[in-house]
């Protein structure tokens, strides 16, 4: 399958004016993080409880709305734009600006569990609303550990100490990128597998075992052993252990319960992340035994407009696996690729909700591969009941 771009350029005059039309939209995605610091400052100043629930609120109520009301584009920036896009320092810097508000974020939660008065409800809030902050660290990390440049690398490192899963980025780039949409790769949801089971076989792997090994055999290759501060596993990991011991110093060990519970908040947002952006999808095997290179029809897609604004166009996840290096603002859609029904925000609803994740996306994942499930990549544990229940579809292609 060859998948095509619509919108793209077709002049190959290389003279092509392109105007990026979300391109004061995205500051929007700089400030989504500040939504804890600024429901703590609003309800401070207001006396108004509900504040502490301003970022859950607006992230799946609002966002979700948006999305269905706003509705997506597919409009693309043709190739002879891409080069100045990634050249515009205006959207790197965006991403840079996004580091500290994080930490922003993280430190007013915790002053304000460690000094206010709050109830159990306000308490939640703070550390949901925090938890959603650190989940798009995850995604700004994402956006600067991509690129070569060894600032934005460092900035990822950075980013990702908020929440203290500095790792991440060794093993997306090294283990994810390579393995993607086939069994070996444990941040791959297979088809029949819910969220719960799937966090549960992710977090040993992908969380510790694979990238403390690849980041193992990246130094062996240069004759090191792996407890020297070259290791990249280590590095952000010494960082949130400075920036956490720093707040308990200052605020004493009652924030611990906090600074769990929003580590585990952004360690959650990925599983969804993951979960979501590969489900059931399978490379082929080839004749020699290896899998098909990654296309962009082995990414769950979407263009809802308002949440692609706020996570960084991450949500145009099939370009961004068919070219890695590519930064946010060039991300392209693609007309034919798998495309989920809603935003992640809207998703995140249904996936907490198993039975009702299988039944909205196995019918879309079936007419994917016309009824096939041979070519699904199917939990093994539910294989032989998923080819029972749709026995009759595998010779009879699912059709629109």
């Amino acid at each position: 399958m060859i998948s095509s771009l619509p919108n793209n350029d077709s002049g190959g005059s290389g003279e092509t004016r392109y105007r990026d039309m979300k391109r004061y939209a995205w500051p929007i995605g700089v400030l989504w993080p500040m939504l804890p610091a600024i429901g703590i400052a609003a309800a401070q100043l207001t006396g108004k409880a509900a504040f502490y629930w301003l970022a859950p609120f607006l992230t799946f109520v609002v966002i979700p709305l948006l999305d269905m009301v706003i509705g997506s584009s597919q409009k693309n920036p043709p190739e002879s734009a891409i080069k100045a896009l990634e050249d515009d320092n205006y959207y790197r810097n965006l991403t840079f600006v996004t580091v500290p508000v994080h930490y922003l974020s993280m430190i007013t939660g915790a002053w304000a569990v460690g000094t206010l008065d709050l109830t159990g409800l306000n308490y939640a809030g703070i550390c949901i609303s925090v938890g959603l902050a650190n989940g798009l660290a995850i995604v700004t990390s994402h956006e600067l550990g991509h690129k070569k440049d060894a600032l934005e690398r460092w900035m990822s490192k950075i980013c990702l100490a908020v929440t203290a899963y500095g790792q991440y980025m060794i093993d997306h780039n090294r283990g994810h990128h390579r393995d993607v949409a086939t069994p070996e790769d444990s941040s791959s949801a297979r088809m029949g597998e819910g969220i719960y089971f799937f966090a549960l076989r992710e977090l040993p792997y992908t969380g510790f075992i694979r990238p403390w090994r690849l980041e193992k055999e990246r130094l062996a290759r240069s004759g090191k052993g792996p407890w020297t501060l070259e290791n990249e596993f280590l590095q952000p990991a010494l960082i949130s252990l400075v920036f956490y011991g720093a707040l308990i110093v200052w605020l004493g060990s009652s924030i611990i319960p906090y600074l769990l519970a929003t580590a585990f908040g952004g360690y959650w947002f990925l599983v969804i992340a993951d979960y979501i952006e590969h489900y059931g999808l399978l490379r082929q095997k080839l004749p020699d035994g290896r899998y098909e290179r990654v296309r962009p029809e082995h990414s769950w897609n979407t263009d809802h407009i308002a949440s692609n604004v706020i996570y960084f166009h991450v949500q145009r996840h099939s370009d961004h696996h068919a070219f890695p290096t590519r930064s946010y603002q060039a991300l392209r859609s693609y007309s034919d690729v798998p495309t989920m029904p809603s935003g992640y925000p809207g998703m995140i609803w249904l996936c907490h909700i198993p039975p009702l994740f299988r039944a909205v996306m196995d019918p879309l994942l079936l007419k994917q591969y016309d009824g096939d499930l041979t070519k699904i990549n199917i939990d093994p544990g539910k294989r032989s009941k998923l080819f029972r229940r749709y026995a009759n579809q595998l010779a009879q292609p699912v059709r629109d």
